[in-house]
């Protein structure tokens, strides 16, 4: 006899054969692995020139991979090497740089002199600008040496007019010129020596002028300007009044103090400025430089005006 066959119509029940946890630390070395190898086959080019140069491999390695950023170190030297245009210095020369036209030279008598025009429609003040004419020396192979630079500073050049300029040079040895504009970001590092407080000073000389700058952490907060004029001086009593009536200027202002003396041999005028009670700009004095100056700044800008700073 056949056996009856029942069917039941019921829903599966799905069966549970085992269970595994992943640790959450498996997860984090998985990331990290796939991290190791992205990075890997980024700088695979650079592995593979190092282990090359290290071991000697023989294996022809391409120079942009073997110099990294090559081509784009070179192109920026060549614009800075653009920026920069010498000019052979003769009677004749005449040049254009921004809106400034630059002629007439005449190098003598340990002086250069030139003349700047201002070809653009509105004025143009010199001392809101970081222009500085370089001097190079070039020897019998062609090689140049920055003698020294002039900050050409200190005046206005009224639209379409100019100006003729004239500055001492202790050499008229000087075969090109160059003129161009260097901010102070771009001016090089000066650290000065400083006690265990941070304290140091700068010296800076020209003529009979010496100026003192005292800093903290490289930051100016005084200066000390003395003159000392020699009473054989053909213009010792042009200088005795001028600075008599500068000490009694500055005598006014909070933080300065300023006097006027003289003994068998000298006039002496001393100013001594605290930076940190005046208010910037009360002196029409470009060396005068406003509190927390960095020394580079100042070491750079006097030097560029015949000042030797130590």
């Amino acid at each position: 006899m056949a056996k009856k066959v029942v069917i039941v119509d019921e829903e599966l029940t799905p069966t549970v054969l085992a269970t595994k946890k992943v640790k959450r630390g498996s997860m984090i070395w998985l990331i990290i692995i796939f991290a190791a190898f992205i990075l890997a086959a980024i700088k695979l080019p650079e592995i593979t020139a190092y282990v090359n140069d290290k071991f000697n491999l023989g294996i022809d390695i391409p120079e942009e991979i073997a110099i990294p950023n090559k081509d784009k170190n070179e192109n920026n030297d060549d614009e800075e090497r653009e920026e920069l245009i010498k000019y052979q210095l003769t009677n004749e020369l005449s040049f254009t740089v921004d809106d400034l036209t630059l002629s007439n030279f005449v190098l003598a008598n340990n002086k250069i002199s030139f003349t700047i025009k201002n070809n653009s429609a509105e004025n143009i003040d010199l001392s809101q600008k970081y222009y500085y004419l370089n001097l190079y020396n070039t020897d019998t192979e062609g090689n140049d040496t920055l003698l020294f630079r002039i900050k050409v500073s200190d005046n206005i050049i009224s639209a379409n007019n100019e100006i003729n300029l004239t500055y001492d040079v202790s050499t008229t040895n000087i075969n090109e010129v160059a003129f161009l504009e260097i901010t102070p970001e771009e001016y090089p590092a000066h650290i000065l020596t400083t006690d265990t407080n941070g304290n140091g000073t700068m010296k800076c000389i020209k003529g009979y002028e010496t100026v003192t700058y005292s800093f903290n952490n490289n930051q100016v907060n005084t200066i000390l300007d003395n003159y000392t004029i020699p009473i054989a001086d053909t213009n010792y009593n042009v200088y005795q009044s001028t600075y008599q009536v500068l000490a009694s200027t500055y005598n006014n202002i909070s933080g300065v103090t300023s006097n006027v003396s003289t003994d068998d041999t000298n006039l002496y005028f001393i100013t001594n400025i605290n930076l940190r009670t005046i208010i910037e700009n009360t002196f029409n004095n470009e060396i005068y430089y406003p509190l927390n100056t960095d020394a580079k700044v100042i070491n750079f800008e006097l030097e560029a005006q015949g000042y030797t700073c130590e």
